[in-house]
């Protein structure tokens, strides 16, 4: 079988923490997933990307057991899961909704797992007050109820949940989704320190192109239930191979081939970064007129009439609007494929 991370092919190493082959699933008659083949090898940190009704979501569910697939496979360490229950497949979960039990306190809700699986109340002390410090919840703090508790707090006392069993790999469907930005930034690094600690293979979902820039080893991108490309964070945000992969990751200046100097038909990526003004060497030129300047905090972002074409640029300093400038790029990236998956 395939190793490859992810694709629309089987793929199912029986080395992998988590394998879907051939996956689909309906809902009614429409097809959420289609035909899915994703891979999470042991250690590894994949995150899934993609719009709203994308289908990332129900592939999450589908790789832990919350949904059964029409057709295809699950793969659990290697072991065919597929009729497997939640329970059954080793694996932690951390909820959108974080599904806590409000009648617990923080430290029964994480102490949940363990006490189903019938682990020795000396070990179960042990192992929850481990996560507890792990997670920055103080004693405190552990004996509250959820409705007690703050939503990064409530964040935290469910990851703890969902790692203090020590899963064969963990799913995260969206769990910065309702914090602030600085909760989610603390999040984001609490959630790799604990990866990189426990070596424990992590699948996300999220909407959010920043995280899955920043987190991930390898970052799979979905469109309409099917992959549409995947690949390392980097490779994907400077060479994709469509442009729906390059708008989702963050700004982008798609162009017809001829305007940049490549043949025609040719469609081109070239981030607002990689605009230069006035440049003394360049791939191509083109006379253009400043029509607004934006203040970003740690850059100035500016829109650039060129006739009908509107040019993205983000630097230290423009013009202001209605200067003419002539402006470049070192860097063009042809798209090869379509946007249709």
């Amino acid at each position: 079988m395939s190793s490859s991370i992810a694709g629309n092919a089987p793929c199912c190493a029986p080395a992998e923490a988590i394998a879907l082959e051939s996956v689909s699933f309906h809902h009614g008659a429409v097809p959420a997933v289609n035909a899915v083949s994703l891979a999470v090898p042991p250690g590894a940190f994949v995150s899934i990307l993609g719009p709203s009704g994308c289908g990332k979501t129900t592939l999450l569910k589908l790789a832990g057991g919350y949904l059964l697939p029409r057709a295809g496979r699950v793969f659990i360490a290697g072991r065919d899961a597929t009729a497997l229950p939640p329970e059954a497949r080793r694996l932690g979960m951390v909820f959108q909704n974080l599904a806590l039990f409000p009648h617990l306190s923080a430290w029964e809700n994480i102490a949940f797992g363990l006490r189903v699986a019938r682990v020795p109340a000396a070990e179960v002390s042990a192992r929850v007050n481990d996560m507890l410090a792990r997670v920055d919840i103080t004693p405190a703090e552990a004996g509250r109820p959820p409705d007690r508790l703050s939503g990064g707090q409530r964040q935290r006392v469910a990851l703890a949940r969902a790692l203090v069993t020590r899963p064969l790999a963990l799913l995260l469907d969206e769990p910065m989704s309702s914090l602030d930005i600085h909760l989610r930034r603390r999040m984001r690094e609490l959630i790799l320190k604990l990866h990189r600690a426990s070596g424990i293979a992590t699948l996300i979902v999220t909407h959010d192109p920043a995280e899955a820039l920043a987190m991930s080893d390898t970052l799979v991108v979905m469109n309409q239930g099917r992959v549409l490309e995947q690949g390392a964070p980097q490779a994907l945000y400077n060479s994709p191979k469509t442009a729906f992969t390059a708008r989702l990751l963050g700004p982008a200046n798609i162009v017809e081939g001829p305007m940049v100097g490549l043949p025609g038909g040719t469609r081109a990526l070239i981030r607002p970064g990689a605009i230069e003004l006035n440049p003394a060497t360049s791939a191509f030129t083109r006379r253009v007129v400043v029509e607004s300047v934006e203040f970003q905090g740690d850059q100035w972002a500016a829109t650039l009439a060129d006739g009908g074409f509107r040019w993205l640029a983000h630097g230290r300093q423009f013009p202001p609007p209605g200067t003419e400038v002539v402006i470049g790029a070192a860097r063009i990236h042809p798209l090869t494929e379509a946007d249709a998956p």
